[in-house]
């Protein structure tokens, strides 16, 4: 057989046993995601529109399917499902997981901490991304990073005014993370309850008060319907940082190109957000007031008290936490940064 007669042969089959690697490398992935939250709210906007970028950006080779709190598992039960791979990814608040990890709060929302930009500085200029992967190191995870980011929260939602420390004593309060922690050393009682749960134990004061997000999502959420004052604003959490979490198995199953694009729309979601909660922040504000809201601002005094107690917990937990300290003294350093630019170069509000 000539050398041209044998490429005639053996070209066929070579062209036949290229098909499977080329069809595998185009086979298309479609992943379940969970968040935390219910329809409607602001962070689920965020866990929405990162899937709807992800999908359009792969063309399709990878498809997510963007669910609700309670659609596979309960809202606070996502960390648990990712890391056994019951869901392939996760979008929700890393606050919640105290009890797991002691630090995670910290990379969600720090009250009387950092603010969203300086968040964003902490994740995309310094070190806070490799923080939060060496604190999940542990478990059966591929990548964790931010996945949106609302402004200030709102205080309090309550049923009588909270105006000083000792209003605190003996209050039924609904709040999570550090912030439990803080409010409970000032006689608060606090109950710790999904976002769904939140208005039906206001409405049978079962709860005297009660925090969970911004103001587009607490007016979906409907508590000025159950509780007569709002408090802003909110410094317990002047930032708050989605969390997506994505299970190792899953993550290790994609392309480079496919991480990349999930990294770059976790990205882009949480710049594009910030804006969105503003708008939508305002156009609640000025609902809560055509319905009757009382709002309550934060004295100044008020506010210096809460940071005193807040810097005490700090100092206390850095002491016994090294890690802790570390993530501590990390994010002061950006805030230290920052209010070193602003002081030249903020321009006055006008």
């Amino acid at each position: 057989m000539n050398r041209r007669k044998f490429l005639a042969g053996v070209a066929p089959v070579a062209a036949m046993a290229g098909v499977p690697a080329v069809v595998k490398a185009q086979e298309k992935i479609t992943w379940r995601l969970q968040s935390s939250w219910p329809k409607g709210v602001e962070s689920q906007y965020h866990a929405d529109t990162f899937a709807q970028k992800v999908t359009e950006l792969s063309g399709g080779r990878l498809t997510i399917q963007s669910l609700t709190a309670g659609s596979i598992v309960g809202g606070l039960d996502v960390f648990d499902a990712v890391n056994q791979g019951v869901i392939d990814a996760s979008h929700s608040l890393a606050s919640y997981w105290l009890g797991k990890e002691p630090s995670a709060p910290m990379f969600a929302a720090i009250p009387l901490g950092m603010d969203p930009l300086q968040y964003s500085i902490w994740y995309y200029q310094k070190d806070g991304l490799s923080l939060w992967k060496e604190m999940y190191s542990k478990y059966n995870f591929g990548w964790v990073g931010p996945c949106g980011l609302n402004t200030a929260e709102d205080f309090l939602w309550s049923h009588k005014p909270i105006r000083e420390l000792k209003d605190f004593d003996g209050l039924k309060i609904r709040t999570v993370g550090y912030w439990g922690d803080i409010v409970t050393k000032i006689g608060a009682r606090v109950v710790t309850l999904p976002g769904g749960e939140i208005y039906g134990a206001l409405d049978r004061k079962i709860l005297d008060a009660a925090e969970f997000a911004n103001p587009s999502a607490d007016y979906v959420m409907g508590f000025h319907q159950v509780c007569k004052y709002v408090h802003v604003p909110g410094v317990h959490q002047p930032a708050s940082v989605s969390e997506l979490i994505i299970n190792k198995k899953a993550w290790d199953s994609l392309t480079p190109e496919l991480k990349s694009i999930v990294q770059e729309a976790a990205k882009a979601t949480t710049f594009e957000s910030w804006g969105h909660c503003i708008v939508e922040d305002n156009k609640a504000i000025a609902k809560f007031k055509e319905y009757g809201t009382e709002f309550v601002k934060l004295s100044p005094e008020f506010i210096a008290s809460l940071k005193a107690l807040a810097d005490e917990y700090y100092a206390e937990k850095a002491k016994s936490d090294p890690f802790f300290a570390r993530v501590f003294n990390s994010q002061q350093e950006v805030i230290k940064e920052y209010n070193g630019w602003a002081e030249y170069m903020l321009p006055p509000k006008i």
